[in-house]
């Protein structure tokens, strides 16, 4: 009784502690309303994170506007300058518009590659895991008192006392061919008060090796590959599967640096117009100023109209508003530079796009001109281009070929399940774990290691579903995916096509307006001087001298938005081709390696050596044709163009790429 009472105690010990630790430590009381739970529940808080904000926002001046210009430090940034800064300074994939803030889970970062590889759920890493060979082990006592209705159930009492303990451990492990190995061992304590016992005590000792080797369905190098030792229909969770997830994640990745990049140059040249347009713009308001002085002059000493000093200061203030809105207007997005794009706007969205602060108390301005010669691209050799480099394609081809594997596995699972299987175990009986040899059964370790108590067995399993529904519904399902994803792939590659075709439209009509528009503003200047003589030689009218000033500003902006847009259409095409990065000679690599990766290779490289013997029971395929190449194509040979073309230099030639 009093050792009843003992474990009674003991287990009420161990009870409160568990509740206790469980306790909340805030204290709430119920005589406080629905007040009590609106403080905790109902707050909106800040969490508390170790993420300061950047360093570089604090410090940042305010930014530029029409009033408040602030310093006027000019930087002169190139174009490569640029480019550097921005994959310098980019973790996330810039884009004008701010879609980071309102969405972040769908802006791609440098990481995204790294964390797709270290998914610990579907990564490389995760599959492999599944081939692991795993260890369990575990010791167990317990105490059993019973009251037994039978003798012979009780070992000749009917008031059975028990003390027991099990020890096991054990080695498991699948191999790439679907084989499951396990090498067990157990020994096993039994103390009891059974007249008909042999001993008081007894250890039971053993040690089992066991193997399953599947023929059909599960088996095979290529299936556990894809599929992975513990897959089902339509969940493939391989090492090639988890592969093609990274090949994915990196195409993506490319694509995030590409648009990245590609909206850097628009910014660039969009800048360049800025200027450009701006100082267009001042000539205007200059000349506009000049006259109004004249006619105000003229008006005083009571030479001129009545009206002419009204109509010039009136064009004054339009030609000074239209600096303004070109020093700092609304920038506009897309292709085509628009008329209303300010300095301080582009140049902020540039900054935004390099990863600089908003105003770190200089101007940008672009150093490089844009090229006026003329670039002939070949369109055989592009469409060729376009749809083997273009990453869209490449992405969908590794799409193609995951849905090509999964039909593979899903075929596998319209087989029988038949396993071959064996077992075999040596036993050891005696009263002591470790004994006296030289006694029968009185050492179970020496009974164990005799070999006289063995046993083995030996045969094959079958398991199949009548009908084996879901298999052919997975089959089904992969087909129609395969079919898919090679239905889009081929609409891409229409897609892209015309793509191409627009930017060789765009190209040829943007180069072809920008040197009518040249032509134009030659014109249009030589108009512009002509009337000016006339009208300070009292023989034209000043609304002929407007005129004239509007249409020649008019001509020198719309050059150069013709000739920003002539580059911009030659990064469209070279986007369009799949050979921007390698145009801006950027290739993708991983980082540098640590010590700690080295030292893993070196290890993993002695795993992966060439083998002669090949254990799998199918042919395993291809899944990747090597690496990508990153570098241009070689140019052919340049073609001269027009010599008599005015926005060409002297002895420059158009190259054919």
């Amino acid at each position: 009784m009093g050792r009843q009472v003992a474990h009674a105690t003991r287990y009420v010990c161990i009870a409160v502690t568990l509740l206790s630790g469980c306790q909340s430590r805030q204290k709430f009381t119920f005589d406080q309303g629905i007040q009590a739970y609106e403080s905790v529940a109902t707050k909106i808080e800040y969490p508390d994170t170790s993420c300061p904000p950047e360093s570089q926002l604090d410090t940042a001046d305010a930014p530029r506007t029409l009033r408040h210009p602030g310093q006027q430090q000019t930087w002169e940034l190139t174009l490569d300058e640029a480019i550097q800064l921005t994959l310098a300074n980019s973790r996330v994939m810039r884009e004008i518009g701010g879609r980071i803030v309102g969405s972040p889970n769908s802006s791609r970062t440098v990481f995204d590659a790294a964390l797709s590889e270290s998914e610990p759920r579907f990564g490389p890493e995760a599959a492999l895991a599944e081939f692991d060979a795993q260890f369990n082990s575990g010791i167990v006592f317990n105490r059993n008192e019973r009251s037994l209705n039978s003798l012979f159930f009780g070992g000749g009492t009917n008031s059975l006392a028990q003390n027991k303990g099990l020890f096991n451990a054990e080695i498991s492990k699948v191999t790439a061919t679907g084989t499951a190995f396990a090498i067990r061992h157990y020994t096993d304590y039994d103390r009891n008060n059974a007249p008909s016992n042999l001993f008081t005590s007894a250890y039971n000792a053993a040690f089992e090796a066991e193997f399953r080797q599947p023929f059909f369905q599960g088996a095979g190098l290529e299936f556990n590959r894809i599929a992975g030792p513990r897959s089902s229909p339509g969940n493939y969770r391989g090492v090639l599967i988890a592969r093609t997830t990274t090949d994915i994640a990196l195409a993506d990745f490319e694509v995030g640096v590409r648009d990245m990049l590609h909206a850097v140059q628009r910014a660039y040249w969009q800048l360049y117009f800025s200027y450009r347009d701006l100082d267009a713009k001042i000539a205007a308001r200059d000349f506009a100023l000049q006259t109004w002085r004249v006619e105000k002059e003229r008006r005083e000493a009571g030479t001129g109209e009545s009206d002419r000093e009204p109509l010039a200061r009136e064009q004054y203030f339009i030609a000074q508003a239209q600096v303004e809105d070109a020093l700092g207007g609304t920038a506009t997005s897309g292709l085509v530079v628009g008329t209303t794009a300010g300095i301080y706007t582009a140049e902020r969205q540039l900054r935004q796009l390099i990863g600089l602060s908003v105003n770190d108390g200089r101007l940008i301005r672009p150093a490089d001109e844009p090229a006026a010669v003329e670039i002939i691209f070949d369109w055989n050799s592009a469409i060729s281009e376009s749809l083997w480099r273009r990453v869209e394609l490449r992405r969908q081809l590794w799409m193609i070929k995951r849905r090509e594997m999964e039909l593979t596995a899903a075929k596998n699972f319209r087989q029988v399940r038949v396993d071959f299987v064996g077992k075999y175990n040596w036993h050891g009986f005696g009263d002591d774990f470790i004994g006296d040899a030289e006694f029968a059964n009185n050492s179970a370790f020496q009974d164990l290691f005799d070999g006289d108590l063995q046993d083995w067995e030996l045969g094959l399993q079958m398991s199949t579903p009548i009908g084996n529904r879901i298999a052919h519904t997975a089959v089904r399902h992969a087909e129609l995916q395969l079919i898919r994803e090679k239905a889009v792939y081929h609409e891409q590659e229409l897609q892209i096509s015309h793509e191409l075709a627009s930017a060789f439209a765009e190209l040829d009509r943007s180069y072809t307006v920008s040197r009518t528009n040249f032509n134009r503003r030659i014109a249009a200047y030589d108009r512009l001087q002509i009337i000016r003589a006339k009208y300070e030689a009292g023989e034209a009218l000043l609304e002929f001298v407007l005129d004239a000033l509007r249409a020649a500003s008019e001509a020198d902006s719309a050059y150069f938005r013709t000739l920003v847009n002539y580059n911009l259409a030659i990064t469209h095409l070279h986007l369009n081709k799949g050979t921007l990065l390698a145009s801006l000679n950027i290739h993708l690599e991983e980082g540098a390696w640590t010590a700690a990766a080295h030292r893993s290779a070196a290890k993993q490289s002695r795993r992966f050596r060439p083998k002669h013997m090949d254990y799998s029971l199918s042919p395993h395929r291809i899944i990747s044709k090597g690496a990508f190449p990153q570098e241009m194509p070689t140019p052919l040979p340049a073609v001269s163009t027009d010599p008599t073309d005015p926005t060409l230099k002297s002895g420059t030639s158009a190259p054919r790429i």
